[in-house]
Order: structure tokens, then C-alpha cells, then sequence
């Protein structure tokens, strides 16, 4: 159904003949693969057009990987076994937002939910060719492997910057069936007549410095830890893995536990040198878990970590430190070099002083905004990027920020900002309302969609619901 469909829409376009559909159907029938990939190999069409199509389709932003160019640096955020077995190239970095490439909006949630956690970065998906994506995997890979300062598709000139073609999606987004994705590609391409999104600098000029995965420093991780013991306590598998696997990478020994039970269990029998403890665990709290090891002379002196996705800011960091003695607390997502970073000098020295607290910040913010009335955007980002580094939860100097990079014209460092502030504090209606239009000017209908719903579960009253009911329904409808 979904194939016939494309290909009606490629035939309606003159991208490629009846006759060609049909061949590429049978291809796909009898070898597999889906149709996108059989028109790209058979030479039936340009990814460019296929993309095209597809893009439209599906309302999320394409990529045509043939007149792209990725930065070596870009490249390796993702490591190449990441890469290969889940389809996903990195094509550029905005400042916390990460652009990758990936074969379809239906797949690759868990591996970008991954790669988001690891990095630290928003992940901006943009769909790929599969067959295209898989070659391009390969071949920007070899290239970094020979040390090669980037990639470029077989469509650019040996001059050209590094950029990667994008095609934004015109009309309303689509309510998709993952089942129905089984044997369709759902890459998208470039227009023609759009203009190509160039990211960066020329290849060879441009330092990017990338933090060092782990594996890069096991020896150094290892003579540090000296086989020290970690026990990691969360309710979700893909963390507990995830932090297993940084951890023991670096050179410690790692036990898991799923609850603050289990937890319990496994430090009276285990005995770790420390305690990577999640906040929210069922049967048993994180802080109950934590106030108990502080409380039995046996464990007091067992530092605890606390990660959480939930208690967020420098106060609650304070309170945990305070109230329940833990070591160190950390937010999630959170970067693999900061972890390992946070876990050395918990065991060695104890934990970073928390830093922030509006009397540090106020007249900053006041400055700022000042600026900001006055048209001096630059200044007052200037200024706002010293306020995080005094209070990094403040949710006033994100939003700010967010403000002055939208009226610089940086849109995606823009959006950055403004996922920080609504992450911080869930019902800040400007700031979501900011994203919403921000997501639809970049092509990300979807996203703006699903924030404008979320908007209308935080409003505070009928008329200011019914407002942004109006502003979905103009989104849904196109008009």
C-alpha cells in the first residue's frame, strides 16, 4: 500500500516512469529491501527527488546524504559499530543540538534516545535514502579511519563546505502506523529549488573540539580507578547498560541493581566503593535507598550519587546533599566524560561544590534584559552565557537566551535554549509557545504539534487553552 503510494507520488512528479515502480516492486518482492532504495539503485531517480517525495509524505526533514558534507569531528560523536547497526550518521552540530540522519521517523527512537543521553545534545533527526545512508555510514567511516578531514557525497564539488542539503516539508504532518513502515523507506530529500543549510566552515579549517569517549582513555581510567567498585542502581535497562558500559570502559568494576531493593540487597552482600543511585525506583524511593545507607554506621561512609530526570535546579541538589548526604547529584541526560569526571572525584575528593542562586545572578539578568530591549542581542547572550555558568538551572537566563539567539537569527541555538528553560520548568507557557513556532519554521511539525498539546495540558485557564487550541488546529489544517 505505502510503496504504491510513493510511487504514484515519484510518477506524478516525472521522477520516474510506471514502468520503473513496477520493476523496483518486483526487486523489492523478490530481494528484499524497500522501494526508495530499489529506485536509488537502479539508477530510476536522484535522491534528491526521491527524498523529495518522501519528505512530503512524512512531514519531517530529509537529507540528500549525495550533496552533503560532514566534518570528520562531526562524525566520530557517533561511533562507527553505533552507526552501522542502527543507521544513523551525525551530520552537524549547532551548538547543544546534534543533526543526525536515520532511515525513517518510526525507527531509531531508543538509539537517538541513546546517543541524546551519552552526548548531552538534542538530537535533530532528519530522514535518509536507506540504501544511501547505509553507503555514506561506510564511506565517511573509511574516510575518518584514513584520516581524512571529512566526507562528501558524490554530488559536491571538491570545495564545497561542509553542509548537508535539506528539504523541508510543506503542508501538515502525517499520523503515522509504525507497522506500516515494514517494507517502505521513509527518506526524505532536498527541493531543487531550496537553498542547501550550509553548517561550518571549509573542511581543513575548522577546529572542533569533541569530548574524548572513554575507550580513548581506558589505560588512564583504569590506573585511577584501580578496580574500584561501582554499583549502579536504575529502573530502566538501557541506563543501567549504558552506564555499565562507560564505567567499566574507564576501568571500574560495575554491578547493577533494578530497585532500591534490590539495591539494599546488593550492598550488604556487594559492599561497592560507591553508589550510582537513580531517584526514582520502584518498591523503594532513591532517597529512601540513600537515607538508609547514610543512617547504618555499616554503610555511612559509602558515598552515593544521586541521577535523576525529575528533581531538577541547584536547590534540589543542595537539599539532597543536605538532607540525605549524598556525595554528588546528577542530571540526566548527562555527558559520558562529565560522568566519569563526577564518579573519579567523588571517590577521590568528593564531589563539585554546587555554584548558582539568584543574588550571584540578578543584576547579570537584569543587564540582560536591558539589552535585550535595547536590540543588543549579542551583548546580552554575551551576558546570559556567564549567568549559566553561575547558575546553570536558572530558568530565567535560558529563556533570555533563548530570546537573544532567536533575534541574532540563530534558530537552532535558539531552540537549544528554549528546551533547557521548558525542561527546567514544564509549564512555562512562553517558552513552549516559542518552540512550537520555532519547530515549525525549521521544518519539525511534528514536534510542534506534540508541544503545543503539551502547552494545553499546562494552561492555566479556559481562555488561554482555547488560544492554543486555535494554534494547534491552524497547524493541524495548514491554514
Amino acid at each position: 500500500m505505502k510503496q504504491a503510494r510513493i510511487g504514484d507520488m515519484l510518477i506524478q512528479r516525472g521522477a520516474v516512469s510506471e514502468e520503473m515502480v513496477k520493476e523496483a516492486l518486483r526487486r523489492a518482492a523478490k530481494g528484499g529491501g524497500r522501494l526508495g532504495s530499489q529506485l536509488l539503485d537502479m539508477g530510476a531517480c536522484d535522491e534528491q527527488d526521491l527524498a523529495k517525495v518522501l519528505a512530503e509524505k512524512h512531514g519531517v526533514p530529509g537529507v540528500d546524504l549525495s550533496r552533503s558534507v560532514i566534518l570528520a569531528a562531526t562524525l566520530k560523536l557517533i561511533p562507527r559499530a553505533v552507526a552501522e547497526t542502527d543507521l544513523m550518521l551525525a551530520l552537524s552540530v549547532e551548538g547543544d543540538r546534534l543533526h543526525v540522519a536515520v532511515p525513517s521517523p518510526s525507527e531509531g527512537g531508543r538509539a537517538i534516545a541513546e546517543v541524546r543521553f551519552v552526548t548531552g545534545r538534542e538530537v535533530s533527526p532528519y530522514i535518509a535514502v536507506t540504501s544511501a545512508l547505509q553507503r555514506a555510514i561506510t564511506q565517511a567511516y573509511d574516510a575518518v579511519d584514513r584520516g581524512e578531514p571529512g566526507w562528501r557525497g558524490s554530488a559536491t564539488s571538491a570545495s564545497a563546505s561542509p553542509s548537508f542539503a535539506v528539504h523541508q516539508p510543506p503542508g501538515e504532518p502525517l499520523e503515522l502506523n509504525p507497522d506500516e513502515y515494514d517494507a517502505v523507506e521513509a527518506e526524505d530529500v532536498i527541493e531543487p529549488d531550496e537553498a542547501v543549510i550550509e553548517v561550518g566552515e571549509e573542511l581543513g579549517e575548522t577546529e572542533i573540539v569533541v569530548d574524548e569517549e572513554p575507550s580513548g582513555s581506558v589505560g588512564a581510567g583504569a590506573a585511577a580507578s584501580a578496580r574500584r567498585r561501582v554499583l549502579v542502581v536504575d529502573d530502566e535497562p538501557e541506563i543501567r547498560l549504558l552506564a555499565q558500559r562507560i564505567l567499566e570502559n574507564s576501568g571500574y568494576t560495575v554491578e547493577t541493581a533494578v530497585d532500591g531493593v534490590d539495591a539494599l540487597e546488593k550492598i550488604e552482600r556487594w559492599h561497592p566503593d560507591l553508589v550510582l543511585l537513580d531517584a526514582m525506583l520502584p518498591r523503594l524511593h532513591g532517597f529512601e535507598v540513600c537515607r538508609r545507607v547514610k543512617s547504618d554506621p555499616r554503610t555511612r561512609d559509602l558515598p552515593v550519587m544521586i541521577m535523576t530526570a525529575v528533581y531538577r535546579g541547584w536547590r534540589f541538589a543542595n537539599d539532597v546533599r543536605e538532607s540525605y548526604g549524598a556525595a554528588d547529584y546528577l542530571e540526566k541526560p548527562f555527558n559520558v566524560t562529565d560522568l566519569v569526571r563526577r564518579v573519579g572525584a567523588v571517590l577521590s575528593a568528593g564531589a563539585p561544590p554546587v555554584e548558582g542562586g539568584s543574588a550571584a545572578t540578578e543584576p547579570f539578568l537584569k543587564q540582560a534584559r536591558e539589552q535585550l530591549s535595547a536590540g543588543k542581542a549579542e551583548e546580552a547572550a554575551e551576558v546570559l552565557g556567564k549567568v549559566i555558568l553561575l547558575d546553570p538551572f536558572s530558568v530565567e537566563a535560558h529563556h533570555l537566551l533563548a530570546k537573544a539567539h532567536r533575534a541574532r537569527g540563530d534558530l537552532f541555538q535558539s531552540m537549544s535554549a528554549f528546551e533547557r528553560a521548558v525542561e527546567l520548568r514544564p509549564t512555562l507557557l512562553p517558552a513552549m509557545r516559542s518552540l512550537a513556532t520555532l519547530y515549525v519554521e525549521t521544518g519539525f511539525r511534528r514536534k510542534a504539534t506534540e508541544m503545543l498539546e503539551r502547552a494545553m495540558r499546562a494552561a492555566p485557564d479556559e481562555e488561554t487553552r482555547t488560544s492554543l487550541q486555535k494554534e494547534l488546529l491552524k497547524l493541524l489544517t495548514g491554514a
